[in-house]
């Protein structure tokens, strides 16, 4: 089952069946934002998310990487946490739609938590909400991060943006080598990057970007703008063929620095829900064309 949800310049088209994902993200004029996103041959939580769960934009939570070393509050070692956490290929509920709106809902299987998003038309184009709240009587940390894989030829970069002015910030290797320090890129990476080879980085946990556009190469740019005191994170991935079956470059605020749930809670760099006290965040899309 799928639900179209339309506003100003973008519609986007919606599985809630297969976590929710967005498997299409067109503009007005045609273009489609994300690559191609298939089925996966069994739907449920656990499963390694390599090619058949790769395209789209799907939700990722508690963690990005298989993580064994999550503790709780009394210091008992918890279950392993899943490849790209719990709800990215499970069916979603749908509490509400139409074709300005819809509303879905899962809980985690891993954590107590409860996920809800909501996306809506809004003045200039499509609105992404969340919540996640949670019964549990002490806090839970949340590692969670928007998942887009946007489609990427050679020319496709992303530019970044903290209060409305320009930034290129230090950028922190996750893959392929962990920790090692990196230049922001001041051209399309894809241009340099080895086929068949990714690469995976956090900004400087100390910077707080607040907006990223992702430049297609063709004059048109996707606008994604968030509050960075409710995301205060944020990864970026190019992929040339390691894991996308083709190009791909991600954009992903996050609750949470880096790829693991327990690494972030080690280093303080995560946000936590508690009862009565959820999270909630934001993220706004619009698309326009670059001044030649």
């Amino acid at each position: 089952m799928s639900v179209l949800v339309s506003g100003p310049g973008l519609r986007c088209e919606v599985q809630p069946d297969r976590g929710a994902r967005i498997v299409s993200l067109r503009g007005d004029d045609g273009r489609e934002w994300l690559a191609a996103s298939e089925r996966t041959a069994v739907p449920g939580s656990g499963q390694s998310f390599v090619r058949e769960g790769m395209g789209g934009w799907d939700e990722v939570a508690p963690t990005v990487q298989t993580d064994p070393g999550l503790v709780d509050a009394a210091g008992n070692q918890l279950a392993e946490l899943p490849d790209h956490g719990d709800v990215w290929n499970v069916p979603w509920t749908v509490d509400a739609a139409s074709s300005s709106r819809l509303a879905t809902s899962v809980e985690l299987s891993s954590l107590p938590i409860l996920l809800e998003r909501t996306i809506a038309a809004s003045a200039t184009g499509l609105v992404f909400s969340y919540r996640a709240s949670t019964t549990a009587a002490g806090p839970v940390p949340l590692l969670w991060c928007a998942h887009p894989q946007f489609a990427a030829g050679e020319g496709a970069a992303v530019s970044l943006e903290s209060g409305g002015m320009p930034i290129a910030p230090a950028l922190v290797e996750m893959h392929p080598r962990l920790g090692e320090a990196r230049a922001f890129p001041s051209s399309p990476l894809h241009r340099v990057l080895t086929p068949s080879t990714s690469m995976k980085a956090f900004v400087d946990p100390e910077v707080r970007a607040d907006a990223a556009v992702l430049h297609d190469g063709a004059g048109r740019a996707l606008r994604i703008d968030w509050d960075a005191s409710q995301l205060p994170y944020l990864g970026l991935f190019w992929d040339n063929g390691e894991f996308a079956a083709g190009p791909v470059l991600a954009i992903e605020p996050s609750t949470g620095w880096g790829e693991l749930l327990s690494t972030a809670v080690g280093q303080q760099r995560v946000l936590t829900v508690s009862s009565g006290r959820p999270l909630e965040w934001a993220l706004h899309l619009s698309v326009g064309t670059i001044p030649s």
